[in-house]
Parts: C-alpha cells; sequence; structure tokens
C-alpha cells in the first residue's frame, strides 16, 4: 500500500511541476521573465485577459517603477503604454474592471518598493457602488497578499493561466490576438451604434447604481499610509463622453456624483499637507485633479450615424484615447496644452476653495451643451431610452468585511517611510 501511494505522490508531484513549468516557460502574464520565443510566447498577448491583475501587481511587487499609473480600463485603454514626459517615467498599471477595494489594495502594494516615488489613480463613481469587490484573478495575483513568490505559485497552478498560455501558444502561431473593440476605421453605423448602446448601457448601471461609504473610507485609510509613507498620490476624476455624463445627470445620480467629488475634495485636502519625497506634481502629498464635467473635449459631437472615422476622442462614451491620458498627466504636471487640451478648457484642479466655483461652472457648461444640436440630439435619445422603462442593472452587493480591512492594515504596517519625506 506504501509504495502505491508513494507511486501516486511522485506521478502526482511530476504532473504539477509539468503543468507548473509549462506555464512558467510560456508566461502568458508576463511575470516570469521567460525569453521571447518564436512561435510560443514573442507576443504575450494575453496579458490583459485577466484585467491585467497578474501583469500589473508583479510590477509593483517587483519594484519596476519609480511611479505608477493606476485605475479601471479608462486607465488601461485611455493612457499609454509608456507615457511620456513624467518624472523619472511611469507604467501604466491599469486593470479592468477594477473598484476601490482593488485600487487601495494596488496602492499599497506599490508603495512597498522603497524606491517608489508617486502613485497617479483615476477615480468616479464605478469605484465606490457596492456592485463589486474584486475579480477572480485578484486571489492569484500578488494584490492579494503582497508575496510575489506565492503569486508565482498561484498563477503557475492555475488553470486560468494553463488556458491563457495554450491560447497564447495559439496567437503566435496563427497570428491572432485578442479580439478588442477598438479599431481606426468602422463599417458605416458601428461607431453610432457604439454610442447609443453605451448610453443606454450606463443608463440602467445608474439607475442600479448603490453607493459604499465604507469603500471611501477604505480608500482613506490607504491613502493615509502612503502620504504618510513618503509616497506622493495624484488623484483624478475620469472624463467620459458627455453621453455618458448626460445619462448620469438624467438617471439621478447628479447627487451622488457631486457628493463624491465634495468627499474626494475633503479626504485628498487631509493629506495634502504632508511631505512627499520626491513629489511628480505641485499640491504637497496628496493633489486631486477633475477632467469630468462637460468639459469642451468631452462635449465633441458623437460619431454620426454613418460615420467611418474612428472619432478623435473617445471609443464610446466610457473610454478616451490615449493621447487624451497623456494629455491629462502632461496638465497634471503643470503644462500648459493647445486647442480642447489648453489649461482653461482642460483639467482642473479640485480643493475647497476651487470646488464651489467648479461645481457652478459643470451646470453651466451643461446647459450650454444641452442648447447645442450635438446636445439635443443626446438629450432627445435619452428621452427613448427613459420611455422604454428600462430595468435598473442590479448586481448583488458585495460589502467589504473584517477580513479585508485586517489586510489593508497588515499591508499599511509593512510600508517603508522615505527617508526625505520630512
Amino acid at each position: 500500500m506504501r509504495r502505491y501511494a508513494l507511486t501516486f505522490g511522485i506521478v502526482l508531484a511530476a504532473l504539477l511541476s509539468g503543468f507548473a513549468g509549462f506555464n512558467s516557460l510560456v508566461d502568458p502574464f508576463d511575470i516570469t521573465g521567460a525569453p521571447d520565443m518564436a512561435g510560443v510566447n514573442e507576443r504575450r498577448s494575453r496579458i490583459y485577459g485577466d484585467g491585467g491583475r497578474v501583469h500589473s501587481a508583479d510590477l509593483m511587487a517587483r519594484g519596476a517603477a519609480s511611479s505608477v499609473l493606476l485605475g479601471s480600463s479608462r486607465t488601461v485603454d485611455g493612457f499609454p503604454r509608456e507615457p511620456e514626459g513624467w518624472p523619472g517615467g511611469i507604467a501604466n498599471a491599469g486593470m479592468r474592471g477594477t473598484n476601490i477595494f482593488e485600487l487601495s489594495q494596488a496602492m499599497l502594494l506599490a508603495a512597498r518598493d522603497p524606491d517608489l516615488r508617486c502613485i497617479v489613480i483615476g477615480l468616479d463613481l464605478d469605484e465606490f457602488g457596492t456592485h463589486s469587490k474584486a475579480k477572480a484573478t485578484y486571489w492569484l495575483s500578488a494584490l492579494a497578499d503582497g508575496r510575489r513568490s506565492w503569486a508565482f505559485a498561484r498563477v503557475a497552478l492555475s488553470p486560468n493561466t494553463f488556458a491563457a498560455s495554450v491560447q497564447t501558444i495559439a496567437d503566435n502561431l496563427t497570428g491572432g490576438s485578442p479580439r478588442v473593440p477598438w479599431q481606426d476605421a468602422y463599417e458605416p453605423g458601428v461607431q453610432r451604434t457604439r454610442y447609443e448602446n453605451g448610453a443606454r448601457g450606463i443608463y440602467r448601471f445608474y439607475l442600479g447604481y448603490n453607493p459604499d461609504p465604507d469603500r471611501l473610507a477604505y480608500f482613506e485609510d490607504a491613502l493615509d499610509a502612503v502620504t504618510q509613507a513618503g509616497v506622493q498620490v495624484t488623484g483624478f476624476i475620469h472624463p467620459l463622453h458627455a453621453w455618458r455624463e448626460e445619462a448620469l445627470f438624467r438617471s439621478g445620480r447628479e447627487d451622488a456624483y457631486f457628493e463624491l467629488r465634495r468627499d474626494l475634495t475633503a479626504l485628498f485636502d487631509r493629506y495634502s499637507g504632508r511631505d512627499a519625497a520626491e513629489p511628480c506634481t505641485q499640491g504637497g502629498a496628496a493633489v486631486l485633479w477633475d477632467f469630468s464635467g462637460y468639459q469642451d473635449f468631452a462635449v465633441q459631437p458623437a460619431p454620426d450615424p454613418d460615420a467611418t472615422e474612428a472619432h478623435a476622442l473617445f471609443y464610446e462614451p466610457s473610454h478616451y484615447l490615449p493621447h487624451v491620458g497623456q494629455a491629462m498627466l502632461d496638465r497634471m504636471r503643470g503644462h500648459t496644452g493647445e486647442g480642447l487640451f489648453e489649461g482653461e478648457v482642460f483639467g482642473v484642479r479640485l480643493t475647497p476653495e476651487t470646488l464651489g466655483r467648479t461645481e457652478d461652472a459643470i451646470h453651466t457648461r451643461r446647459q450650454a451643451w444641452l442648447a447645442t444640436p450635438a446636445g439635443q440630439e443626446a438629450a432627445a435619445f435619452i428621452t427613448e431610452v427613459e420611455a422604454a422603462g428600462p430595468a435598473p442593472e442590479a448586481a448583488p452587493p458585495a460589502y467589504l468585511n473584517r477580513d479585508d480591512w485586517n489586510d489593508l492594515r497588515r499591508a499599511a504596517a509593512r510600508l517603508p517611510r522615505r527617508a526625505d519625506a520630512g
């Protein structure tokens, strides 16, 4: 009996070792340092197959950048992979479908690197609702416990990784790539349909949106810990095309939007007076910018019904193009751009002193846009959506629990303090 048990154990260990070795060699998420092999993994086409959590968490866990850029799919798709002009460089560590629970853990993971200077993080209503907490691959990645070696083991032994490995090989052999919705040119009507479907879907999302005060408190604890450690955090509220912003207002979430702006302004102001060891932007250890609210670049007309050329600024109402993200980083660094990205009409620094007039300005810009043909067209479409009586998109609520708070506190306790942080 012992002989059979020993044989079984040896065979099982050999199978697991081979399974893990295969995943580590193909390295679909680009975390093991495996060499690029033609026809196998020369193109890591599945890095974002999990939303980017495994890859981005590993990037932060190994301290691969002096600054990191965090956020949802708007960050993944709305900024260059390697933005230009940032002091010391900045890595795009965005993760699709994320929320403030994952983003807070990401901040703490990145700040464990004693050489990290700055974190730039995108925020909006989506991150602070009860509709989600973490995607499945969060628990595989180093985000879950901050341990890169354990994350290696989890990823290597995961069936999800095996599927990504097989698909990576197939992509390299056939020249295939993940299907993406963004193109340089479209068939007539495709872009317009995307705008209409996007506005219709987000209207339903906002009808079912439920803010969670604990999410804001969770983020504050992370912001407190990171800035106390001498890392500068520059937050920004994501821009949205006016079609989506109008869906937000018409769904009755206007008050929630302005309340979040006020809460974030007060939160960042509480920690702005701290010293950052090597700041990347002006304004102290915690700085907040806003690129939302019917700004000039966001009210450019939606594609015509027969348009084929890609929109110059937005993929669809929720996602902007990488050159917009690059302009946002430049603006946060104090540069004055041109045209739609000129400082007077692009981005505003939120402080207790500027909050009131910027809120008034949003109302003014909205009314001015609604008086234009483009605004009237969008308003008429949303009226049609309302008349159809759409059901709220109501996802099961996911609340933070005691373990989540304990994980945050343990991660905060491990942060090194920068020598030059006052």
